[in-house]
């Protein structure tokens, strides 16, 4: 956490950690199952979301090159991700673009 003076600039709102489905596409095509964990933040009232998946090394990359995917979250929730390269790794660093649901 970050602070300046008296006044807080950063604050943690938690940690979600599960199983999920990622797809891609219009159309919500799965490409298979994931593992995540998803840190989400505010500073000055600007919310912000970014974790790690791991799947298989095929899928974080058909993930990656379709630009933005969608992350079934446990409990049937879904959040817009865009994945950096996971340059052949099965985990990959993501940013939620859709504000989490904690």
């Amino acid at each position: 956490m970050t602070t300046f003076g008296k006044r807080q600039l950063l604050k943690h709102l938690g940690t979600i950690r599960g199983s999920g489905s990622l797809s891609i596409g219009a159309d919500g095509r799965s490409l298979g199952s994931v593992a995540y964990e998803i840190d989400s933040f505010v500073d000055r009232m600007m919310y912000s979301a970014n974790g790690q998946i791991e799947g298989d090394t095929g899928l974080l990359a058909e993930a990656f090159a379709a630009g933005t995917a969608t992350l079934a979250l446990d409990g049937g929730r879904s959040v817009a991700v865009v994945l950096a390269d996971p340059e052949g790794s099965p985990t990959a660093e993501i940013v939620v673009r859709d504000q989490l649901p904690l």
